[in-house]
């Protein structure tokens, strides 16, 4: 990338570059930002990975500092930076922070993936903290026991991006669909679901077995497609319950354009996850393939999953293996239902999650931090806000406060009736969740 000192240098940094949620944002946010504007680095601080990879086939200088706080100075230094955004788990970590001030670097953006709260003094030092979503939001309010209008003063919602127009470029044929399936050995009227997601044991449960056990009784050729693994733990007990012909585990995949392909295979994606969700790209992908997806409320966790499904709308909410084995088999026997929903989906991802809209909301914050600290590199920079203003969707400080009543009613709204024990079951998890009070001012 050929480097214009007319313009605002921003240092994209992660703890590392791999296949996570955190670095795909960073990684898609990279791609977008308008590079009329600004210049674009990444630095990997402790190790790189495929996005490394990725971003440097794509002509962005991207480095690896490999934990040292002497090369990240030099880096900033080299580069005049003016803006280092950090993507990280909140809590205070590294010494980024620390660096980038010593370094002179005027502005100090974080994105907050898990709601966490940094109290130290590096945490006092941000100047605007991106929660990933209005759920992971709460959390950090929460976390932080300060009142919304004290988060707004330095924070606000901005969702990860999905680069949904690579869904439309890369949608497969029927022909190549039919294919995939029969490499696996899946008919194509045998109803096919699937989990995407890490092999990790902090993140699975039996969640799904439990389902499945339900879902096999009524549907005995389902098949459930695991993408990422699955911990031998979990096998074991899979193979326990003889269990094995229903899953079909194909392990990672790496690349773009066949995991595209598999969400576009599938009929729905059912996802669970032990820790729940902060933002949930895995959802928000099968939903701009066009795909209904089941998730089961963790009120106790992360649950921003039952912010991107709207039960009913784009999806179904179901919290107990039974009620969701239901849902799945509802939606295999009503096919326009689950097309409808699918496609209402894919719809919302265009609207709220939109790769273009997220970078412009972002570039906007950029240019009002550089406004208000009289960062100046560019002429006409107000004009430019205005141009953003006039032009692009971005959260409120409405949407969020109006968030705390939408948040319980979501809570609320779920697919089936739970029986009286699977509903105390559930409800024990959560009870203290549902007891907090968010305070306004």
């Amino acid at each position: 990338m050929n480097e214009d000192i007319n313009k605002i240098n921003v240092m994209q940094v992660s703890n590392q570059l791999g296949v996570g949620g955190t670095e795909k944002a960073l990684q898609i946010l990279t791609e977008h930002i308008n590079k009329d504007i600004f210049n674009v680095y990444v630095c990997g601080v402790f190790s790189g990975g495929i996005r490394e990879k990725i971003l440097r086939e794509k002509g962005f200088e991207t480095y690896v500092i490999n934990g040292d706080p002497i090369k990240f100075f030099q880096l900033l230094k080299k580069k005049n930076i003016h803006i280092v955004h950090v993507h990280r788990s909140g809590k205070s970590e590294g010494f980024i922070i620390q660096v980038a001030k010593k370094a002179e670097v005027p502005i100090i953006v974080e994105t907050n993936v898990f709601g966490l709260y940094d109290n130290s003094e590096a945490g006092k030092m941000i100047d605007i903290h991106l929660l990933v979503s209005k759920t992971t939001a709460l959390k950090y309010i929460q976390n932080a026991k300060i009142s919304l209008n004290e988060f707004l003063n330095k924070g606000t919602v901005l969702y990860n991006p999905v680069d949904w127009q690579k869904f439309i470029i890369n949608r497969p044929s029927e022909t190549q669909i039919y294919q995939f399936k029969s490499e696996l050995g899946i008919d194509k009227n045998i109803p096919l679901i699937c989990r995407v997601g890490r092999n990790d044991l902090g993140i699975w449960n039996e969640f799904l077995i439990d389902v499945m056990k339900h879902l096999t009784k009524k549907i005995p050729e389902i098949k459930i497609l695991i993408v990422g693994g699955i911990p031998e733990p979990i096998k074991r007990k899979i193979q326990k319950l003889r269990l094995e012909e229903k899953f079909i585990d194909i392990g990672p995949i790496l690349q773009e354009e066949k995991l595209i392909l598999i969400y576009y295979s599938i009929d729905i994606l059912t996802h669970s996850s032990r820790i729940g969700e902060s933002f949930g790209y895995t959802i928000a992908e099968a939903m701009a393939a066009g795909k209904p997806v089941v998730v089961n409320s963790t009120p106790w966790a992360g649950n921003a999953q039952i912010e991107l499904v709207d039960n009913g709308k784009t999806g179904l909410i179901a919290n107990t293996p039974r009620t969701y084995a239901e849902a799945i088999i509802y939606l295999i026997e009503h096919k326009k239902e689950a097309k409808r929903m699918g496609l209402a989906g894919q719809e919302k991802v265009k609207k709220e999650y939109d790769a273009r809209k997220i970078t412009s909301c972002l570039e906007k914050i950029y240019l009002n931090l550089l406004l208000k600290k009289n960062v100046t590199k560019i002429d006409k920079i107000a004009d430019l806000i205005n141009n953003y203003e006039k032009s692009q969707y971005c959260l409120t400080d409405n949407d969020i406060l109006n968030y705390i009543t939408e948040y319980n009613s979501r809570l609320n709204n779920y697919f089936g009736k739970p029986s009286l024990i699977e509903y105390i079951k559930f409800n024990l998890k959560y009870l203290k969740e549902k007891t907090k009070k968010y305070i306004i001012s």
